[in-house]
């Protein structure tokens, strides 16, 4: 699409500039030779109406008289000046002029232009400088090229299909999963990230082909969380509301203590709740994963038992206090000692459990720079705040 517009502004351009030079020298001249022959027609007309007696010999002497002004006014046009360059040498200097400026506009759009463009992924071509992402991008054609080398490498292509999921490439990212899933059939992993990046490339729309690879991935692995997640949705989508919620809640049920991804789940399955108007009083497991989160940073980054004891004691505004607190306590923590990448990661997980998505987008740019001379640490970043759903990415 892109190069049949600039081919077609070039040609408008060409015509543009060639159309004065083959247009005919005589247009003007046989123009001219028209009207001098009208007017004598008239003449012609004039006589014979008036040997028919429909014109008085007077008015048609007067009519007469004034054509013949006209026919002699016609003849005193001057004549237009005479061409430097024969009709033959315009033509082809139209020619030449046309070959002139389309192959300078290639020329010059090959050499500063981005003919390249079309075949590019929008996340890749607008990513800023010093954006995390750009790292990834950057190694995306390396991956591929030794991909090429070794087709075989089921890590290899798990690999690609996670880079291309960070810059949007989604079907390819399905594409890359498939290849690291067909090479190892016995890896559920494999086949719920190619599941889920199937997803994504339908817009969040679970198809068959979808749901079909996450029920492999379940027979693998009954546990796999990311199956059984879509795998709700999809009855969701299919009008099974109720069924759906049972399956949400059942899989935030049998998730260990310190899932990173129970806390996102559960606020979705709350909010889903409440514009639904499904009572969840009782059904929900206790939630101290905001806790866990908030923890203070280095070796111990959980709550201790005294602490959760405490908070399933309070009521809901004094619990909600003491998880701001010891949030904000982490925070302060991070800008003593920022070089701590599971402390900004525990951060932005912990903003989110709170709905703060500004303060965790902030704590994801403060992490970023924290670590701007890593790229690798800068990758895993970026991939626990897309994880997370932190807005802005």
């Amino acid at each position: 699409m892109l190069w049949m517009i600039l081919t077609l502004m070039v040609a408008l351009a060409a015509v543009g500039l060639a159309v004065p030079l083959i247009r005919r020298h005589d247009d003007a001249r046989r123009a001219r030779g028209s009207v001098a022959e009208v007017l004598k027609a008239q003449l012609g007309e004039i006589d014979a109406q008036t040997k028919a007696g429909a014109l008085p010999p007077a008015e048609a002497e007067a009519l007469k008289t004034d054509v013949k002004r006209r026919v002699l006014a016609e003849g005193r046009e001057s004549e237009p000046a005479a061409r430097p360059l024969s009709e033959r040498t315009l033509l082809i200097l139209a020619l030449g002029l046309v070959a002139v400026v389309v192959l300078a506009a290639t020329g010059l759009y090959l050499k500063i232009g981005r003919p390249d463009a079309a075949a590019r992924a929008p996340a890749e071509a607008a990513l800023p400088p010093g954006h995390p992402n750009g790292e990834v991008a950057g190694m995306i054609g390396q991956l591929e090229a030794r991909m090429k080398q070794a087709p075989n490498d089921a890590e290899g292509w798990r690999m690609l299909g996670w880079s291309y999921l960070q810059v949007g490439r989604n079907a390819d990212a399905a594409t890359a999963y498939g290849r690291a899933a067909a090479l190892d059939p016995h890896n559920g992993e494999y086949l719920s990230a190619q599941g889920e990046a199937t997803v994504l490339a339908a817009s969040g729309q679970v198809t068959p082909a979808a749901e079909d690879i996450f029920r492999k991935a379940v027979s693998l692995d009954p546990a796999d969380p990311r199956a059984r997640y879509y795998l709700a949705i999809a009855k969701d989508q299919k009008g099974d509301a109720k069924g759906a919620m049972d399956d949400w809640i059942a899989l935030l049920k049998s998730a260990p203590a310190d899932a990173p991804w129970a806390p996102e789940v559960r606020s979705f399955v709350e909010k889903v709740a409440a514009e639904r108007h499904v009572d969840l009083t009782g059904r929900l497991p206790p939630a101290p994963a905001a806790l866990a989160a908030a923890g203070p940073s280095g070796p111990a980054p959980g709550p201790t038992s005294d602490q959760v004891a405490a908070a399933g004691q309070m009521n809901a505004g004094d619990r909600q206090a003491m998880i701001q607190g010891m949030v904000e306590k982490q925070a302060a923590g991070l800008k003593a000692n920022p070089h701590d990448r599971e402390g900004w990661e525990r951060l932005m997980r912990a903003r989110m459990v709170l709905g703060q998505t500004t303060l965790a987008a902030q704590a994801y740019r403060d992490a970023a720079r924290a670590f701007a001379g890593s790229p690798s640490d800068q990758a895993l970043l970026r991939q626990a705040a897309a994880g997370l759903g932190i807005p802005g990415l």
